[in-house]
C-alpha cells in the first residue's frame, strides 16, 4: 500500500521538478536520496527506523513513482508508467489517475472503457484524468501509447471496497533529542 509520505513524495517531486524545468537560470539542483537508508531512533512514516524519502526502497527491489517520473523527464528510453501502482486499496471513489509518457498522449482505459479529460500536467511527460469513478471491487487500469510504429502500454489494478479514511502513520519520539 502506498503510505501518505510515498505518495506525497511523488506529488512533491512532479511540482518540484515541474518549476526548475520552466526556469532555465537554476543551475543547480539535486535529489534527496536514491534509496531509503536507516535512521537509528526514528518512529515516523510508516517504518521505525527509515527514512522513505529515496527514489528506491530501501531494499533496492521497487523502483517508486518518483524514479519514473525522472526517468520520463530525463531518459530517451520509452516510458508509459501508470502511478500510485502501490496504493492499490483505494479510500475514494471519485479520484485521478496520473500518467508519465515521454512518447506521447496516452489513452487510459478503465475496465476496458476509455476515459476522456487528459490534461497537461507540471511538464511535458505528466498526464493527468481527473475525475475518474471507480466500480465496486477490482479496477483495471491500462495507459497505451502508439508512437513510430510501436505500441507502448502499462497496466495496473486497483481495488475499491467503499469509502475509507486512513489513520496518521506518524508518532512522537519523546526519548529523543531533535535539536530544536
Amino acid at each position: 500500500m502506498c503510505s501518505r509520505l510515498v505518495c506525497f513524495q511523488t506529488k512533491i517531486h512532479e511540482y518540484q521538478w515541474g518549476v526548475i524545468a520552466e526556469h532555465p537560470y537554476i543551475i543547480a539542483s539535486y535529489l534527496w536520496n536514491m534509496f531509503d537508508f536507516a535512521v537509528p531512533m526514528w518512529k515516523r512514516g510508516g517504518i521505525n527506523a527509515r527514512n522513505s524519502k529515496g527514489l528506491i526502497t530501501f531494499d533496492r527491489k521497487t523502483k517508486k513513482d518518483s524514479y519514473f517520473w525522472y526517468k520520463a523527464n530525463w531518459s530517451k528510453d520509452p516510458v508509459v508508467y501508470l502511478t500510485q501502482r502501490r496504493n492499490v486499496n483505494r479510500e475514494r471513489k471519485n479520484t485521478s489517475v496520473t500518467v508519465y509518457s515521454n512518447v506521447g498522449v496516452p489513452e487510459v482505459y478503465l475496465n476496458g472503457q476509455k476515459l476522456d479529460g487528459v490534461r497537461r500536467g507540471y511538464t511535458d511527460v505528466h498526464y493527468v484524468f481527473d475525475n475518474v469513478t471507480l466500480a465496486e471491487g477490482k479496477n483495471t487500469l491500462k495507459a497505451v501509447v502508439r508512437a513510430g510504429g510501436k505500441k507502448y502500454a502499462d497496466e495496473i489494478e486497483w481495488f475499491y471496497n467503499g469509502e475509507r479514511t486512513r489513520k496518521a502513520d506518524s508518532s512522537v519520539n519523546e526519548h529523543e533529542h531533535s535539536g530544536w
